[in-house]
């Protein structure tokens, strides 16, 4: 039987059912799973797919449990001492220290700190597996410096995902470390366009294998209808700068009475979000449900026509990967109006399983939208869809696909 640890920072994360669906896959296929998270993440909302293979039984969370609580100034002598201890008490743990240092040197000392103290208690352990699972590229750098002091032991595979190889601060910092984790492992990114961006910075190529993400399309109902004199659309995003919602509320202006957004998903532009709707005059065409759970989201898609996340860059250099949102509501049968961006136009093709935009473009939006409400080709685009979900990004398959690279 194959032994598969999932190494991540935290667990379960209520936006990262694609790490679950993963699991969830691999288990079906008799592997024996191990999750290692360094803190728990506690849900507003239960997950039924936790409970599935009782997943909550299979982690391990090994950093201190109050070890985010902890001041400043202790943490920064414990730095210190760590380092003393390493360099006169316990040198295998050179490579974690080595990374502690550039950490620290580099301005971001709470990540020296959650590296280090993690270390230090599970210094007596070694975790061991024929392969490892890192879900983002840091957390694969830090895996590596596990494997190499001893802490894990196995393969390491890391998936890469979109902000920890987007954003202008992640980027300077971590750049350098993804090129010398291609050197001692694989690279799992989830789109060709992180693959570009990974060789373009000088990683191994040869230790590159895209691997995507995806959803269960059996769990999605299809529905090929027609859309509804009354149409309604549905954002599901966090109100963040990356998801592109204020576009989304100033294309209601060029819309009419028929059109209808809902936006489900809190974060911290919520407030603004709401703000602009009443400047612009556009409140009654709008509906906020805040964040909510994935049964309300799915009888969301269910009465919905079309699904938009207007992506965009965002101004810290953020981006997406490949949204599973979009993949679930292309599985359900809504027609998706997405932008160029990132890879999603490796889910979505133009006028063929869905629309694509320029970013930060709301008039395109709503030329977009009232292009859709009036096709007589949308029953095919929305079998298109279906079709591009159901033969590239079907966790199912995919999940056979990673099973054959462990």
């Amino acid at each position: 039987m194959k032994k598969v640890i999932f190494f991540v920072k935290r667990f379960p994360v209520l936006s990262q059912t694609f790490v679950i669906e993963q699991i969830n896959g691999l288990i079906d296929q008799g592997v024996d799973v191990k999750i290692l998270s360094f803190y728990r993440e506690h849900q507003d909302v239960s997950l039924k797919s936790l409970e599935k293979h009782k997943l909550l039984e299979r982690t391990e969370f090994i950093a201190p449990p109050n070890s985010r609580k902890v001041k400043r100034p202790f943490k920064l002598l414990f730095l210190r001492f760590f380092d003393f201890f390493v360099k006169c008490k316990y040198k295998p743990m050179k490579p974690v220290s080595e990374f502690v240092k550039y950490a620290k040197v580099n301005g971001k000392a709470v990540l020296a700190y959650e590296v280090a103290i993690t270390a230090w208690v599970n210094r007596h352990k070694t975790f061991k597996a024929d392969s490892i699972i890192a879900h983002f590229g840091n957390n694969g750098v830090v895996a590596q410096k596990f494997i190499s002091s001893g802490i894990l032991k196995g393969n390491l595979n890391t998936v890469f995902h979109g902000y920890e190889i987007s954003e202008y601060e992640n980027v300077l910092f971590w750049k350098a470390e993804y090129v010398k984790l291609s050197q001692a492992s694989r690279l799992l990114p989830i789109s060709y366009f992180w693959r570009d961006r990974l060789e373009s910075w000088g990683a191994n190529g040869d230790a590159i294998k895209v691997l995507r993400m995806g959803v269960n399309v059996n769990t999605f109902k299809f529905k090929n209808t027609a859309i509804s004199p009354k149409v309604k659309i549905v954002s599901v995003a966090r109100a963040t700068e990356k998801k592109g919602l204020q576009y989304a509320i100033e294309a209601l202006i060029n819309l009419d009475e028929r059109f209808h957004l809902t936006l489900i998903g809190g974060g911290e532009l919520e407030p603004y979000l709401k703000n602009l709707a009443d400047k612009l005059g556009v409140s009654d065409k709008v509906t906020f449900c805040g964040p909510q759970s994935p049964s309300f989201v799915r009888d969301t898609l269910d009465t919905s026509d079309i699904f938009l996340l207007p992506s965009v860059v965002d101004s810290a250099g953020d981006m997406e990967g490949v949204p599973v949102a979009l993949m679930e509501a292309m599985a359900s049968g809504l027609t998706v109006i997405s932008t160029f961006h990132s890879g999603i136009p490796e889910l979505i093709t133009n006028g063929h399983s869905g629309f694509l935009i320029p970013e930060r473009d709301a008039k395109s939006i709503a030329d977009a939208v009232q292009e859709a409400a009036a096709s007589d080709k949308i029953h095919f685009i929305k079998e298109n869809a279906r079709k591009k979900v159901e033969s590239e990004f079907n966790s199912a398959k995919l999940s056979k696909e990673l099973f054959r690279l462990l």
